[in-house]
């Protein structure tokens, strides 16, 4: 049997969830079915990206340097026609393509290209906290537009779907749901060094870890964890906070730390993200947009319970009042009361976290993604091109 060509397409490779989830797409990939392509548009942000480790794993990075995040008549133009250029070249089956610039762009020239098998992951919508409601709108024109030239539309959870149909993209028989997986292997030894971490952070004995991780941008909310950090300050004294990530916000959110001394340890990017999940008595989660939440998982796998925002795929992950606790967006208040109540419930936190374990492992991890993924792969395949775009 001939192998199939598969192209993955995405704007960046920074360090988020997206860019994980394709990475290891492509590195878990069948190569004795799959010949896989990885194309990438420049790194840029300031969050760091993940380009060191794609290329230690023997991938190489085709470079789209037009691909980029921001809009810009010019380069989307120019990307459109290189990536016609490079499917055709190429002879791809499938084109997979990965967030909302990469997935309006990739898709339309695949289409153009004359690709006749297109899979999209949207990973979250841009639909809310990130834009104008004019360009907002903008965006949900395009990717109505780009659905009709999609086979499938994978959503990392149920309410991703809903979202999106709400706005008129896609038809529900597109969408299939598959997890973000994450590498569970790590959180074993995590889980086993908690004390060793929990020392090397200067934790003392009876304090309390609050931890946040990911990118210091509004869209994740850790403006409303800072902010819920000092309304606990007095309340709970043996309380100590942590966040570990960069990006925009780092510089600003360190100075509306300040107040709290070194109660509030900005960390910088990281590493060891299992040894500090385990290391945390909890995880808050305060995003305004979350397509699933990847660190959910990962506290999740290291047996630590969560504090998150009711937004996204976020309510999809955490069960509420079993694995974590859901409180609604942008509300350090009822932040902060959250908080505070699991710093109360010790047996509580000792409950939750190993439920969020249990619900975790071993049923997100990569390889039962990988296979999801690669079954839809095969579905599609064994399928005429012909007449199912609508």
């Amino acid at each position: 049997m001939r192998k199939a060509r598969i192209a993955h397409v995405i704007t960046r490779l920074s360090a988020g969830g997206a860019q994980e989830n394709t990475f290891h797409t492509v590195r878990l990939a069948d190569r004795d079915r799959y010949e896989v392509d990885l194309i990438a548009g420049p790194p840029t942000g300031a969050e760091g990206h993940i380009e060191n480790a794609v290329r230690a794993a023997g991938i190489p990075i085709h470079r789209e340097e037009t691909l980029v995040r921001m809009p810009s008549l010019i380069n989307d133009l120019k990307a459109r026609w290189n990536l016609i250029h490079r499917f055709r070249e190429r002879r791809y089956d499938i084109v997979h393509t990965h967030t909302s610039k990469a997935g309006i762009i990739g898709r339309i020239a695949a289409s153009r290209a004359g690709v006749p098998h297109i899979v999209h992951t949207p990973h979250g919508n841009i639909f809310q906290g990130y834009f104008s409601a004019p360009v907002t709108a903008a965006f949900v024109a395009m990717e109505r537009y780009a659905a009709r030239r999609t086979d499938r539309i994978i959503e990392l959870t149920a309410g991703g779907i809903e979202e999106h149909l709400a706005l008129g993209i896609g038809r529900r028989e597109q969408y299939r749901v598959i997890f973000s997986g994450i590498d569970l292997a790590p959180y074993e030894t995590a889980r086993a060094q908690r004390d060793a971490t929990r020392e090397a952070l200067n934790i003392p004995p009876g304090a309390i870890a609050v931890g946040g991780v990911g990118r210091l941008e509004r869209i994740k909310g850790f403006t409303y964890f800072v902010e819920a950090a000092r309304q606990l300050g007095d309340r709970l004294p043996e309380m100590l906070f942590f966040h570990a990530g960069d990006g925009a916000l780092a510089d600003s959110l360190t100075r509306d730390a300040a107040p709290l001394g070194d109660r509030f340890r900005f960390l910088g990017r990281r590493g060891d993200v299992p040894m500090l999940m385990a290391a945390f008595d909890l995880l808050v989660v305060p995003s305004i947009n979350e397509g699933m939440g990847r660190v959910v998982l990962e506290a999740g796998a290291a047996g630590t319970p969560v504090v998150a925002s009711r937004v996204g795929g976020l309510p999809d992950v955490v069960d509420d009042g079993v694995t974590g606790q859901l409180v609604p967006a942008q509300d350090p208040r009822a932040l902060a009361d959250a908080i505070a109540g699991f710093a109360e419930d010790a047996e509580g936190r000792v409950r939750m976290g190993a439920a969020a374990r249990a619900k975790v492992v071993p049923h997100y991890g990569l390889e039962n993604m990988v296979r999801q993924i690669e079954a839809l792969y095969e579905d599609l395949l064994d399928e005429d091109p012909t007449d199912r775009r609508g």
